[in-house]
């Protein structure tokens, strides 16, 4: 079980919001989803996560600038970042790896290799 490690999902797709919530709940992770980034930003300032699952494309703030703004707030400034988009440039890899993403995957997402990484990220023996 892993109801100890919570993690937040930031996706204005609700599709694919409630798919990464779904894969990650069967397997035990306390998971809390924000379909906004202005919303994942309310979250961070007075939740601590154990990692963070980022769409690169939303409105308003895009994960570039939701990274910026996460690195600025002390509470979640040292959660890692895993980036899910479906963006496979280089550039927009290069970049959010540079603002401080752990690891970039692009979409369509494959269910066990997200989980593999995610356990491997969060040192999940399971």
């Amino acid at each position: 079980m892993n109801s100890n490690k919570k993690i937040l999902v930031v996706d204005d797709n609700s599709v694919h919001l409630f798919l990464i919530e779904s894969i990650l709940q069967d397997r035990g992770y306390e998971v809390e989803i924000a379909d906004h980034p202005k919303k994942a930003i309310e979250f961070i300032k007075t939740n601590i996560y154990h990692l963070i699952i980022l769409d690169l494309m939303m409105p308003d703030i895009d994960g570039l600038q939701f990274l910026d703004i996460k690195n600025a707030i002390d509470l979640n400034k040292d959660t890692p970042v895993i980036v899910v988009s479906a963006k496979t440039d280089s550039w927009s890899i290069k970049n959010a790896m540079d603002k401080g993403a752990c690891d970039y995957i692009t979409k369509p997402i494959d269910n066990d290799t997200v989980v593999r990484k995610i356990r491997e990220l969060l040192r999940n023996p399971n």
